[in-house]
This record gives structure tokens, sequence and C-alpha cells, in this order.
């Protein structure tokens, strides 16, 4: 029996980030994210509330870093989601290398994505920034031999909305478009 919970978005849990952006006086400005989608390939989607001192940066810069969040680095970013960079200095919040595009990158996030905001769809309470990838830097140790990231070693945190609660990426249950093979009704 199914039970009707009204319009509740049922997609989480969904990968926790920290954009990273630099602001007008060349500090960096860090906001955890974790309403984040896949557009395609090369394009991703942030949604961020607009009361968010963040948005002004990202407005003006149209440059953002998308950093992964592991389990090492959970309580600074959980930190940046919760104070605002309106009232508060978040610059010195990680070690950061400053990319090709003039983001900050936090230094023990083992993926970033580097991006251009290319278009924002705003609704009454949220931005939502298109964010077309420039450049993604991923450390050696979460590769395969294949280059691929390595999910096993990697185990990125992810966020669940209705407890609001963070969890680690668990086990591999299958091989996509090789476990549907064995199906038969």
């Amino acid at each position: 029996m199914w039970k009707n919970l009204g319009p509740v978005t049922a997609l989480y849990p969904t990968p926790v980030t920290v954009i990273g952006m630099i602001d007008e006086y060349e500090k960096a400005n860090w906001i955890n994210i974790a309403h984040v989608g896949v557009l395609g390939e090369n394009c991703l989607m942030i949604s961020v509330h607009k009361s968010h001192f963040s948005n002004e940066i990202i407005k003006d810069k149209n440059y953002v870093s998308v950093n992964m969040i592991t389990e090492n680095i959970l309580e600074a970013a959980d930190f940046v989601g919760t104070v605002s960079g309106k009232n508060t200095d978040k610059s010195n919040v990680f070690d950061y290398t400053v990319g090709i595009k003039n983001v900050p990158m936090i230094n023990q996030s083992p993926v970033i994505m580097e991006c251009e905001v290319i278009d924002n769809y705003e609704t009454k309470e949220h931005n939502q920034y298109i964010l077309k990838i420039k450049h993604t830097h991923i450390k050696a140790e979460v590769l395969d031999e294949k280059g691929n990231i390595n999910y096993d070693i990697f185990k990125p945190i992810l966020f669940e909305m209705p407890t609001k609660s963070y969890y680690k990426l668990g086990d591999k249950v299958g091989k996509c478009w090789d476990i549907g093979t064995k199906f038969s009704k």
C-alpha cells in the first residue's frame, strides 16, 4: 500500500558540495550546497536560496568551484553552510589553491570542478545556477587504473533532506548496463 506524502522531493540523498568563489575584496568565500543536479556531461545545476549572501558574488563573478566533500572535511563544510559570508569571514576555513578560473579550490577535496555560470533560472525562493564545467581536478589517489573516479575509495558525503542528515556513499551493488542482462520476467 502506498502513502501519499504530497509534493515531497524524494530524490535524496544528493552529494554535498562546497561552492567556492572569490569576493570583491579578493577573499575566498564558501557555501555548503547539497541541492545539486547533473544537466548533461559537462553541465550542472546548483540551487542557492535567495537569502544567501553568496548569490551576490556568484552573479558578479560568474565563476565558482564545486568541491566534493569527504568525511575528513565534513565539519568545516557544514560550518560554511551555517554562517553567512556577509557577517563572517570564511576565507580561512579551508586551505585552498586558486584555480585556472580564479576560483578557490579546497586542497583537501579529492574532486573539484571549476565552472562558469552560464544561466540562472530564478524561482520565488531560489536561484538555480546552470554551470558549465571548464576544468575538473581529481586527486590521483581516488582514480582507478583506467583514470576513472573509484567511488569505493572516494566515498563522497551525501545529504538527505527529510532528516537533515549526512551519509557516506555505501557499497557497490552492481555494474551498470550489465546487471540488467540477467533480468527475466
